[in-house]
């Protein structure tokens, strides 16, 4: 059931992402298929996909336990925080918290955890910011630092 359920709900994401996809209005300098077309052909995919789940779906699943709901419910809440701290902490910070959140709920150990999330952090940011050139954000702790 809980495959017809997912299927249901990804057609209406796809076709609402078709719907956007129609809305993208092409530039002066751009490619023959039009920025449209990726999107499109993703979506109508997507959907392809889906219809086939719903005809004839995989397996019978197994619902987590209440356990597993409470690390799903702080997996969620924790990308939630990510996304709201990246601003006002930076990208350093923010990455090392919550790498620091989703090694912890995969029974990490603490002082690794933080030192990985640390390390991964900074080392994303060096690849991200100064190898590609792309704007990640300092935070107002650090901001004049980087």
């Amino acid at each position: 059931m809980s495959d017809r359920i997912t299927a249901g709900f990804l057609i209406a994401v796809s076709a609402a992402f078709i719907a956007m996809a129609f809305a993208i209005k092409p530039s002066f300098f751009s490619d023959p298929l039009g920025p449209k077309f990726v999107p499109i052909v993703v979506g109508v995919f997507l959907i392809g996909a889906c219809i086939a789940l719903l005809v004839r779906p995989l397996s019978r699943a197994e619902w987590p336990n209440a356990t597993a709901w409470g690390r799903l419910v702080v997996c969620l809440l924790g990308f939630v925080a990510y996304a709201l701290l990246m601003n006002p902490l930076g990208f350093i910070a923010s990455t090392t918290l919550a790498f620091t959140l989703f090694a912890l709920l995969f029974h990490g150990k603490p002082v690794k955890s933080v030192l990985a999330a640390a390390g991964f952090a900074v080392a994303s940011y060096l690849v991200f910011s100064v190898a590609l050139g792309l704007y990640l954000p300092t935070g107002r702790l650090f901001e004049g630092l980087f």
